[in-house]
């Protein structure tokens, strides 16, 4: 017990000491000349001007946070997070495809941190807090007299966020997981570890701040741990390049993410491409058929990672399998 009594200090010394050695190390470069998943085919400044006009809604912190609002003649609702780095105008097609059918209602909200959402771009206020601001915008739209099922699903880092959710404590607030190339970032699906060359991690630093937080100490959390290779000559000024540690670890699934999958259980519809330059298509099948095997999970032939939103086959193969749901 005496040993213990002496070893200890020295042991918490070392941890923080290599916990301070690892937060403040180099980042590691980004190659901005690469164009990983076509951003080029998008047109995004179009999709920016012809998107819905945003609305807003009060979060629990008193924070207005933006929406746009798809109407439609179907009771039920989805909600669509967008992926890491853009905002929801991104997906105008989607939701315009889903609502114009009467499949669902579409909210694509702008998520805190992101283009016009919040008071600091590529961070927030603690983690968890895009399920509570979701909690809190599931809560205004029912307040609006909208009353049916409530559907959320996402694109990349915007599904893993949804896993996210499924997990934890709001859960149940949601009826059904629309998941469209969902990103597990610590997971074999994730090709090269990085996305396919788009995200740039910066795991030294992570692996530090695991550590300070693992001591109760959160106040590096706001440092940035991610930063995002879109190329500048196609950047319009409305994306978020890099992420804090707090945003990022709230946008995806825990580090362990068996349970957050576990809680999906049957209440999941997972779609994505078998050429997707950001996740292993088949890997993922697995993961889920591992962790999910009650989720519903489709492979579309000779669709990528943003084709999972924009192809006219993903779209009808989407609005399909939500029309179906009860």
């Amino acid at each position: 017990m005496l040993f213990l009594f002496l070893i200890l200090p020295g042991l918490l010394v070392l941890l923080i000491v290599m916990a301070i050695a690892l937060t403040a190390s180099e980042p590691p470069s980004i190659d901005p000349s690469r164009d990983v998943f076509g951003f080029a085919a998008l047109k995004v400044r179009a999709l920016v001007r012809d998107a819905a006009v945003l609305s807003r809604y009060a979060a629990r912190d008193g924070e207005a946070l933006p929406f746009r609002l798809y109407e439609s003649s179907a009771n039920r609702v989805l909600i669509f997070m967008h992926g890491s780095s853009y905002h929801g105008a991104g997906y105008e097609a989607l939701a315009r495809s889903i609502s114009e059918a009467g499949v669902a209602k579409v909210v694509l909200p702008n998520a805190r941190g992101h283009y016009f959402a919040g008071s600091r771009r590529g961070d927030v206020d603690y983690i968890g807090q895009l399920e509570d601001d979701i909690a809190d915008l599931i809560a205004h739209l029912r307040a609006r007299g909208m009353s049916g099922p409530i559907m959320l699903g996402g694109h990349s880092s915007g599904g893993g966020f949804a896993i996210r959710f499924a997990g934890g404590r709001h859960g149940r607030l949601v009826s059904t997981y629309v998941l469209l190339s969902p990103i597990i970032p610590t997971s074999p699906a994730m090709r090269g570890g990085d996305a396919g060359g788009w995200a740039s991690l910066h795991a030294r630093r992570i692996f530090g701040l695991l550590i300070f937080n693992a001591l109760g100490i959160k106040g590096f959390n706001a440092l940035p741990v991610i930063a995002f290779n879109k190329p500048v000559d196609l950047r319009d000024g409305t994306e978020t390049l890099a992420y804090s540690h707090r945003l990022n670890a709230s946008m995806h699934p825990r580090y362990r993410f068996a349970g957050d999958l576990a809680a999906l259980d049957d209440r999941a519809v997972v779609l994505i491409g078998d050429r997707d330059e950001a996740i292993d298509s088949t890997a993922l099948r697995g993961i889920f058929a591992a962790h999910a095997p009650r989720a519903a999970f489709a492979i579309l032939p000779g669709v990528n990672h943003f084709g999972v939103f924009n192809d006219p086959v993903a779209i009808a193969a989407i609005a399909e399998a939500l029309s179906v749901l009860p």
